[in-house]
């Protein structure tokens, strides 16, 4: 079931989404601006858990810029539509500096995440899906009654946020399971999303909207 919007209204303009969105196709174009160039930067920029108990400096640098890596145009654009979809509200709420601030702390928890399952793993960690999951986290327990829109089948349906991030959350959990590489490092997702849900209590007080209001002096 892919998420295909959502139904809650922002009162502030969310330039932190659109700048991540931004930074993260621009460096995807650089990627494969030609084959050597991502093979470069996956092996130099991609989080190992390896090294960081060999360099913590040089593991811990990873953990930010493997967060602006992906690995196809697939990759890329759901990580995006997802960002696109749940980034904002979770901005408008916690504000444009603190978002940020945020979406590089959930990045950060889930490469930890991912580095204590498996801390002699070899193989480079890339893509914005734990910072991601931090922020829909984050969504759920802000807004966890709003309705999300996803295709199912042939169909659109409107599913509240608890129900589908939940259920989206759940099967993160079971296929963590699946023994053997999967490819996929659910258990970042999973660190990154439990990070957003601790921290989105903390922003629960709703942001209003600002009316200018117009009067007369009586004199």
């Amino acid at each position: 079931m892919f998420p295909a919007g959502d139904e809650t209204e922002r009162y502030t303009h969310p330039i932190v989404t659109y700048m991540l969105i931004g930074i993260n196709v621009g460096v995807f174009l650089l990627e494969f601006s030609d084959p050597s160039t991502y093979d470069f930067m996956i092996l130099r920029y991609g989080f190992i858990p390896r090294l960081l108990t060999i360099n913590f400096m040089d593991g811990f640098f990873r953990m930010l810029t493997s967060m602006f890596l992906h690995a196809d145009i697939m990759h890329i654009f759901g990580n995006m539509i997802f960002l696109y979809i749940f980034g904002d509200n979770v901005e408008d709420r916690m504000g444009h500096s603190k978002f940020l601030f945020f979406y590089i702390f959930f990045g950060i928890i889930a490469s930890i995440t991912h580095f204590l399952i498996d801390p002699v793993s070899t193989i480079p960690a890339i893509g914005a899906s734990g910072a991601i999951s931090g922020v829909m986290g984050a969504y759920m327990v802000m807004f966890p009654l709003a309705r999300v829109r996803v295709f199912y089948r042939f169909f659109m349906v409107r599913l509240p946020a608890i129900v589908y991030l939940g259920f989206w959350f759940l099967l993160q959990l079971l296929e963590s399971m699946i023994p053997g590489y999967t490819g996929i490092a659910y258990w970042a997702h999973i660190g990154g999303f439990l990070a957003g849900v601790v921290v989105a209590p903390f922003f629960r007080k709703k942001r209003r909207r600002q009316v200018q209001v117009q009067y007369y002096y009586m004199v």
